[in-house]
């Protein structure tokens, strides 16, 4: 069993990365930049953006699709990741990695670039380990005893983002991890118990049942996490104590996969039958939750235009 869940994790993560024709599930990246643009995945479309005057273009066209990241600083803009794409012009700032198969990326504020790495310790994306890569290129596996938390809990990542202080945070299928900068793995919470969870199991498997698959996952300037759960259709806010709390729930057929914070804001990536095929039918839509707890939908892409 413990050895079946890890499996169906790096599947999860590799699928698409490889092979454009067999996505599981929709995209995750959601990033916005500090003039207020914001810019998401459109599986199965490619990259748009949302000017903060509200107007949509895509900036990328691509037939998979499930991360992107924002290198603010423009630290990687002069080079490409080893295992991804940057598709912003060269020595454009902010920089704009983009990640079609589904491993989830950031660049940190160390200066690195960090993905998900493989259980044997190379460097193609899985679930058990991270990979931090420098801008020269190079390829270090990031705390060799995550793989073996991991392993404890039976479990798999499925988003990482970066605190204030550098530090990364893991979302899983059913954990939360905070991994230091020198390499100190931490449990936050397992398992992830949400009250009241809309149970939507992951590809319709009565295995994933109970499982929230905690996907788009951002840390605010507080130290307070906001991530999807993607299977219960809840946005959840966990504080630095771990107690969780639902702030967004999304009526079927949508479920939140992405989030990012900016000044107190917070934008919302969701996207229909997130939890099933793409036969299903995925159309994104966003929404910002402000600082007082108002909604506003900002986009909703669920009808095609003619």
């Amino acid at each position: 069993m413990k050895k079946h869940l890890l499996i169906f994790a790096i599947a999860f993560l590799l699928v698409g990365l490889f092979g454009h024709t067999a996505l599981a599930h929709p995209g995750t990246g959601i990033v916005i930049d500090k003039y207020g643009n914001i810019y998401f995945i459109y599986t199965g479309v490619g990259v748009a953006k949302i000017s903060g005057e509200g107007k949509l273009i895509y900036i990328h066209k691509a037939t998979d699709g499930h991360w992107i990241c924002l290198d603010q600083e423009g630290i990687f803009s002069e080079t490409q990741p080893k295992y991804f794409e940057r598709i912003t012009p060269d020595g454009m700032k902010p920089a704009i990695i983009y990640a079609g198969g589904g491993s989830p990326i950031i660049v940190n504020k160390d200066g690195n670039f960090y993905y998900c790495g493989s259980q044997n310790g190379d460097m193609h994306p899985g679930a058990l380990t991270l990979v931090r890569e420098t801008p020269g290129k190079r390829q270090t596996i990031f705390a060799p005893t995550l793989e073996n938390t991991l392993n404890k809990l039976e479990d798999g990542i499925t988003g990482i983002a970066a605190g204030p202080d550098g530090s990364l945070y893991a979302a899983c299928w059913n954990s939360l991890i905070k991994i230091t900068l020198d390499g100190v793995v931490t449990t936050l919470v397992h398992p992830v118990i949400i009250r009241d969870c809309d149970q939507d199991p992951a590809d319709h498997r009565n295995a994933n049942r109970g499982k929230p698959l905690l996907r788009g996952i951002d840390v605010d300037s507080n130290g307070t996490i906001y991530t999807a759960a993607t299977s219960c259709h809840w946005l959840l806010k966990i504080n630095s104590d771990g107690k969780i709390k639902t702030i967004l729930k999304a009526e079927r057929p949508w479920s939140p996969t992405g989030v990012t914070v900016r000044n107190g804001n917070i934008y919302v990536l969701e996207y229909t039958n997130a939890n099933g095929p793409a036969e299903e039918g995925w159309f994104p839509r966003i929404r910002k939750i402000a600082m007082d707890g108002t909604i506003t939908r900002i986009m909703d892409l669920s009808v095609r235009k003619k």
